[in-house]
């Protein structure tokens, strides 16, 4: 091992051994901001119609809205698809935790937003000093496996080194045309063509093929 490698090695042997530090109070609110609005506002919702229009009235319209969910296809969707994006966003940061993805001292990256586009979930990280894009690319594979799905792109912001993209593949491994065995990977989807994995996402100007959280 070379002197100039020396430091690396002790570097990443610290990250390998610490103690993955927890979220403060307002950052854990922040991750669980949908399960807690959830628990605030179905029970008063729930309450409040029984109130006005009685049991029996509210149980007809329970069971309308449920009809209407499993009938109407779009709705259905959305719902699935913003499940599926909340579920992605905590398997990411216990992918995070797990793979390594922090500080020497034990920080992990911070999730701002998800957003489901297809059979992928949008992700923008917030990446504390001492981690960064190389960090999410080295450990992509962990995290894909940890999220569930088929692969993880990772794509540098336009203007800050500290903010990263992902793009969670969550569908399914399709069986290749002209032969039985699955492949082994899916491509980045059409908003992303003509960029590679690492490639810094363009200013604002054309918007044909850049994602949405980059325009923010």
């Amino acid at each position: 091992m070379s002197r100039w490698q020396e430091p690396q090695a002790i570097a990443e042997l610290a990250r390998e051994i610490t103690v993955v530090r927890r979220p403060n109070p307002i950052t854990a609110l922040y991750h669980w901001r949908y399960e807690i609005g959830a628990l605030l506002v179905l029970p008063y919702a729930l309450y409040s119609l029984f109130q006005a229009v009685g049991p029996i009235w509210g149980a007809v319209v329970l069971f309308g809205v449920a009809n209407w969910l499993f009938y109407w296809r779009s709705a259905r969707r959305f719902l699935r698809d913003r499940l599926r994006s909340i579920v992605v966003q905590h398997r990411l940061r216990t992918g995070f935790a797990r793979a390594r993805v922090c500080t020497l001292d034990g920080k992990l990256p911070v999730i701002l937003w998800t957003k489901p586009r297809g059979d992928e979930v949008e992700v923008t990280v917030f990446c504390p000093a001492g981690v960064g894009y190389e960090r999410i690319e080295q450990r992509r594979a962990l995290l894909a496996a940890a999220c569930f799905a088929s692969d993880v792109h990772v794509y540098r912001h336009h203007k800050r080194a500290n903010v990263v993209h992902l793009s969670v593949c969550t569908a399914r491994l399709r069986k290749a045309e002209d032969e039985d065995e699955v492949t082994p990977g899916l491509p980045p989807a059409r908003r992303y063509a003509g960029q590679s994995d690492g490639a810094a996402i363009p200013l604002p100007g054309t918007f044909a093929g850049i994602p949405r959280a980059a325009r923010r």
